[in-house]
């Protein structure tokens, strides 16, 4: 039973039903919307003691709510699991990323900083995450999130083909 629940990799349609089960239960108990963006809004808002206009609003009134706790209990989970799987205790190994780069830790690290902020950016303009859109969004059936939902998919997979091309030297997976 440890061995299903905490080693193995869980059937894709197990999470997916998990996750659809979180939508409700978020507006059930929490009368709200599960999305992650605005957990980083108040990570920022915390951790910088930001006056930007954007972070002084309703939502971000309650810097430290359960979203901050939500984003914590992602990173603590991945990392237990991963403990739990017998992976070491810190790694910078992304599969074939880091097998064709092998960029030195900086590069990396800025690399995927960079991403995040793109990604943050992203979000901002976007008014919401991909999870908010993608989950909450398409569960209420909220025309907006289902065109931004679209227009993620199809950025994505142009992001991921250019990136396979041109930085990862092309071909099949």
């Amino acid at each position: 039973m440890y061995q299903a629940l905490f080693v193995d990799t869980w059937p894709w349609w197990v999470g997916g039903i998990l996750i659809g089960l979180l939508v409700p239960g978020f507006y059930y108990f929490q009368n709200t919307a599960l999305g992650v963006s605005t957990g980083y809004g108040n990570l920022v808002k915390i951790i910088s003691r930001s006056k930007l206009p954007w972070l002084q609003g309703e939502k971000f009134a309650d810097a430290w709510g359960w979203r901050v706790f939500f984003i914590g209990g992602m990173v603590l989970g991945a990392f237990v699991a991963g403990r739990l799987k017998g992976g070491t205790f810190l790694t910078r190994e992304m599969s074939l990323f880091t097998e064709v780069l092998n960029w030195p830790f900086l590069g990396s690290a800025l690399y995927f900083f960079s991403g995040g902020l793109f990604l943050g950016l992203g979000a901002r303009l976007a008014g919401g995450c991909t999870s908010g859109h993608s989950i909450h969004g398409l569960a209420n059936l909220h025309k907006s999130s289902i065109i931004v939902t679209v227009v993620f998919l199809i950025f994505g997979a142009i992001a991921a083909a250019f990136l396979r091309t041109f930085l990862l030297g092309g071909g099949a997976p």
